[in-house]
């Protein structure tokens, strides 16, 4: 089964609130320890320009990653660089990275600057870690977040 842009567009405009103008709803106002290395790490890397966030389920990872996203929000980074997409979605798994990033650029063409990318849930992308390889040897406008 193929899954078609328009789909795709329509699942992710519902993870990313922030391309039509509109706040991430019900984050905690709190902070972990973890989202100050984060952001600190996103906006000014050392080195790699990619991340995994690992551990258990239910202990705020996809929270991290949308305060993440705010966070780049609030300091200018445009709405159409964000993207925040999770793959146990069925309709992302099933298309893939390739796809899912291609629907995001015809839903939000690219401005300049920086692209995060806030990718939960990783394990469920096809050879994820050869993707990523590839992203941080040719892509050096991008910083990738996964989660697994």
């Amino acid at each position: 089964m193929k899954v078609s842009k328009e789909e795709l567009v329509a699942v992710l405009a519902q993870f990313n609130p922030w391309w039509r103008g509109e706040a991430v709803a019900d984050l905690p106002a709190w902070r972990r320890a973890a989202f100050r290395e984060l952001h600190a790490w996103m906006v000014a890397p050392p080195a790699p320009r990619a991340v995994l966030l690992s551990g258990a389920r239910q202990i705020g990872k996809t929270t991290l990653l949308l305060q993440a996203a705010d966070a780049l929000l609030r300091v200018g980074v445009p709405a159409a660089n964000i993207l925040y997409a999770t793959f146990d979605h069925p309709l992302l798994k099933l298309a893939g990275i390739d796809a899912v990033i291609d629907a995001w650029r015809t839903r939000e063409p690219r401005v300049e600057g920086t692209e995060y990318l806030l990718l939960d849930e990783a394990q469920f992308i096809r050879d994820w870690g050869t993707w990523a390889k590839h992203q941080v040897d040719f892509r050096m406008d991008r910083r990738i977040v996964f989660t697994g």
